[in-house]
């Protein structure tokens, strides 16, 4: 019984120096070439203690081809982080906040386009257990690529000199499935 009752309290103090995902802010431009992602990601720590975290960033596996740059800066830090590839499943990198702090992390990479869609992996949001407070989407096309199907709907569409953005704002997003874009 006690050892029942000190994992339970380990459990829950581990899971207490979790950070917390809550807002994400991504441009998407998609060409005949390459589907480039590039984001804003924002991380909490609502605690007192700090949060030191191994991150897994993942990348699409069966829609398009080689990635073939990856970036990922710490904005709040002022400066480049050092990150493993996981071969072509995605990267990790060290997460550290302080106690009642937040960071904020640009990462973005570029894929090559092996067939008629490009995919951005939004369903592992879930593994944070709870929903993006805020989410932004933007994707970038020229004129002349047309997108057939979209897996979410786009809230809003713009033409501005010679490209197509299409616009999409969550609040409260648990996302069910991942972004997908069909040409």
């Amino acid at each position: 019984m006690k050892i029942l009752i000190l994992s339970l309290l380990f459990a829950a103090l581990a899971f207490g120096q979790r950070a917390d995902f809550y807002k994400e802010d991504i441009t998407f431009r998609l060409d005949s070439i390459s589907f480039d992602v590039d984001g804003y990601y924002w991380f909490a720590n609502r605690n007192s203690q700090p949060v030191n975290s191994d991150i897994f960033y993942p990348f699409p596996q069966n829609a398009g081809g080689v990635i073939d740059s990856v970036r990922l800066y710490n904005i709040s830090a002022g400066q480049k982080t050092k990150y493993k590839q996981e071969a072509n499943f995605g990267i990790s990198f060290q997460l550290t906040i302080p106690p009642k702090d937040s960071s904020l992390f640009q990462i973005g990479y570029r894929q090559q386009v092996k067939s008629d869609s490009a995919i951005y992996i939004l369903k592992t949001t879930r593994n944070w257990g709870k929903p993006l407070q805020n989410a932004v989407y933007k994707l970038v096309v020229p004129n002349n690529l047309k997108i057939k199907k979209f897996s979410y709907t786009p809230d809003k569409i713009y033409n501005v000199e010679g490209y197509t953005i299409y616009y999409w704002e969550k609040i409260n997003f648990m996302p069910d499935k991942d972004m997908i874009f069909y040409f």
